[in-house]
């Protein structure tokens, strides 16, 4: 079984907030474990979430066209407004997957009643790099290393730069993992990933990063 959240919902500051249509955020608990010391954020969208029902396709949306609304509830008509967003798969999955609407709305397709996670959510500091195209590849080498290649996990991953719409807030990249294997006989047959989809996942992941970071330097 996976842990359920054990506090208010909360933004990766602590603040306790009621979800929320326009933020994301609001629709899952972020940093279970408390906040740490790399700035990375964690947490594990489910089907439902303090009364909100949960979609790993609009949610991947939202994190693709930040500030609009899907135009008529269409999620599947994507045109980011991001500065990048790609799917990292790993070897032997469908090159259909590739799409990142297609990746996300099979999960949500193939999810099970007893599993209640749809995607594992990451937040990947970038504020130390003095440019995009060095930050994007720390960010999207990470996914394709340890997420794709050690997990057999699919990966949407986004690149936010905040400042090219004047926000003074610092480069960060979004990694919105899908948990269960996508290799093999596909999502609708895959094991999920039960060393990420729980709490104790965060220090995980904080362990990987940060391991990543030193070695991409």
């Amino acid at each position: 079984m996976v842990s359920k959240p054990r506090h208010k919902p909360t933004t990766a500051k602590g603040a306790s907030v009621a979800p929320s249509e326009a933020n994301p955020e609001s629709w899952l608990y972020l940093n279970p474990a408390g906040p740490n010391a790399s700035g990375l954020v964690f947490g594990v969208l489910r089907k439902v979430y303090a009364g909100r029902q949960n979609s790993a396709l609009e949610f991947g949306w939202r994190k693709a066209h930040v500030g609009r609304a899907a135009d008529g509830g269409d999620i599947f008509a994507w045109s980011p407004n991001v500065e990048r967003v790609e799917v990292l798969l790993p070897s032997g999955a469908d090159d259909a997957l590739a799409d990142p609407a297609t990746l996300l709305g099979r999960m949500d397709e193939s999810a099970i009643d007893r599993e209640k996670a749809l995607l594992v959510y990451l937040t990947l500091p970038l504020a130390d790099v003095d440019r995009i195209h060095i930050g994007w590849e720390r960010a999207r080498s990470f996914v394709r290393d340890c997420i794709a290649r050690e997990h057999g996990l699919a990966a949407m991953l986004a690149l936010h730069a905040p400042g090219r719409v004047g926000s003074t807030n610092p480069l960060h990249a979004h990694a919105l993992i899908v948990p269960r294997c996508a290799a093999g006989l596909g999502i609708a047959h895959g094991a999920y990933a039960d060393e990420l989809i729980r709490d104790s996942g965060q220090a995980l992941v904080e362990e990987m990063w940060t391991k990543h970071v030193e070695a991409f330097r």
